[in-house]
């Protein structure tokens, strides 16, 4: 969930700009990464031990969310939180310098422990420009995802 985290340091750092955009504040030397995500649902998640994206492995980590946690009092200023949980899914990322704005094939194949294949498909996909915080501020980076279902099928993360 890289991205997740990055999308949560911007929300962090619009919190303290106190204005709530980059109009009024300067912006901050973030870029994004170019490349391709992957996200694997459960439960086929918890039998794959390895991923490749067009031929290159792919790391995988564990996939969270965050849930709220409960507020210390009725008190509307009061301190609350989120705390991040396991969802049983799996992600990665693929770090692509040449990655262009326009439909590509992607191959994805993941495999179990003992090397068995789990799934082997292709989709196409097409890069969007991603910008950590708004096109006004730069760092925009083409990324695509791919989205491997409970089934075995695929398709593009919107």
């Amino acid at each position: 969930m890289r991205m997740f985290s990055l999308v949560l340091a911007g929300v962090a750092l619009l919190a303290a700009c106190g204005d709530g955009g980059a109009a009024g504040s300067a912006c901050p030397a973030l870029a994004a990464r170019s490349g391709l995500g992957i996200d694997i649902e459960p439960p086929l998640a918890a039998k794959v031990a390895k991923a490749s994206v067009n031929g290159k492995d792919v790391h995988l980590d564990d996939s969270t969310k965050a849930v709220p946690t409960p507020c210390d009092s009725k008190d509307p200023n009061g301190a609350c939180g989120a705390s991040m949980v396991p969802t049983g899914g799996k992600n990665g990322f693929l770090d692509m310098a040449d990655l262009k704005l326009a439909p590509m094939k992607v191959s994805v194949r993941l495999t179990d422990a003992a090397g068995a294949v789990v799934v082997e498909k292709d989709i196409e996909v097409t890069p969007k420009q991603v910008f950590p915080h708004g096109p006004e501020c730069g760092g925009g980076q083409p990324q695509a995802g791919v989205i491997v279902a409970a089934d075995g099928t695929l398709r593009a993360r919107p």
